[in-house]
């Protein structure tokens, strides 16, 4: 019987010594050096350093390139018909959704409608766990809220803000005849004596 386990040690050792050579003989590798101290090593590079010199000490055609004389007519035409700036653009888009807002924002809306499917979990739905009758008793109060709170709240908001106003001024008046009540009393000013010359 083969013995897995040995041929496996093997296995493992033989790549751990390439892995290991590999380095090692790379190392090994002398650069190419000239035969002389004073001698340049030839570039091996993909270009001739020569052309590109003969081409730069050529003198530069007599005819310009097309399209940088003035004699031309050109081709196209732009014509601005108005400027918008992006703040008026995004003005003009309303982003909110049309409707109640729902209760956790619209991605919280469209991540349950995902995860839970109308037609699977009707009960899991916005409003499902209430009856009919309860669902009544909500849409009447958010009217009542809509139509009768808001319109309360500013006549009681307005009686409440005067109402603490004349307790503030009350207050302040009774701080500074608490401040005036602990003062000394002072004698009426008498004229400062002339200086003496």
């Amino acid at each position: 019987m083969v013995d897995v386990r040995g041929y496996m040690k093997l296995v493992s050792l033989l790549i751990a010594a390439l892995v290991t050579a590999v380095p090692a003989w790379a190392q090994d590798a002398k650069p190419v050096t000239p035969e002389t101290p004073g001698e340049l090593a030839p570039l091996n590079l993909p270009v001739s350093l020569d052309k590109i010199r003969e081409g730069l000490l050529q003198p530069a055609p007599a005819e310009p390139l097309k399209g940088l004389t003035p004699a031309e007519v050109p081709t196209f035409h732009v014509n601005v018909t108005e400027q918008q700036k992006f703040e008026e653009l995004l003005a003009k888009i309303k982003f909110d959704p049309p409707g109640p807002q729902v209760a956790g924002g619209i991605y919280a809306y469209e991540q349950q409608q995902r995860l839970f499917p109308r037609i699977d979990n009707p009960r899991v739905q916005p409003y499902g766990a209430f009856t009919t009758g309860q669902i009544a008793t909500l849409a009447v109060e958010a009217l009542i809220e809509k139509y009768v709170a808001e319109k309360m709240a500013h006549l009681v908001g307005d009686t409440l803000r005067a109402q603490a106003e004349r307790d503030a001024r009350q207050e302040v008046a009774r701080a500074i005849a608490a401040y005036w009540a602990s003062q000394p009393a002072s004698s009426p000013a008498t004229p400062a004596a002339p200086p003496k010359e």
